[in-house]
């Protein structure tokens, strides 16, 4: 017989087999690995409760006021969002980032020009959904530190 003894008829099934299940197993949890891999740190240390709503009022955070122009926020349609500081910064912009809640429609991003000493301005443009309501929650970075959030959220409806 010219069969090797490292090349029994078992072992070939049983390494497709299991290397099938592995193949299984691996891509079961890998949507799950990757999205805590790739998501930030920042979507999930804030309680929802602690997000202020921009459309009911003006939000107030150590000092910092944000307001949005129109307390009305419908999709693709402008709205100014103004972020007044409690004293002159060093940066000429902030960042607000803005997550779907009911559906994830990635990361919104808006970055906020200075306009004057305190205040700070920018366009509010949310894309279209599929529904006729959604939250946005995420945060406005203050001094370009990515620890020192503003929590924001905002509702918006379609005409």
């Amino acid at each position: 017989m010219n069969t090797s003894p490292s090349q029994s008829p078992v072992s070939r099934p049983l390494f497709i087999t299991v290397g099938l299940l592995v193949l299984a197993v691996i891509a079961f949890f890998l949507p799950s690995w990757l999205s805590g891999f790739f998501s930030t740190a920042s979507s999930s240390t804030i309680a929802p409760a602690a997000y202020c709503s921009l459309n009911q009022q003006t939000c107030q955070y150590k000092g910092y006021q944000a307001s949005l122009g129109n307390p009305m926020v419908h999709p693709l349609h402008a709205n100014t969002l103004t972020v007044t500081a409690p004293q002159p910064l060093a940066t000429d912009t902030m960042l607000v980032k803005l997550k779907g809640v009911e559906m994830n429609m990635g990361e919104y991003r808006l970055a906020l020009k200075k306009t004057d000493t305190l205040t700070y301005q920018g366009e509010l443009m949310l894309p279209v959904c599929t529904e006729d309501n959604m939250t946005w929650a995420g945060a406005i970075t203050l001094n370009d530190d990515v620890n020192n959030s503003f929590p924001i959220k905002v509702r918006m409806e379609r005409l």
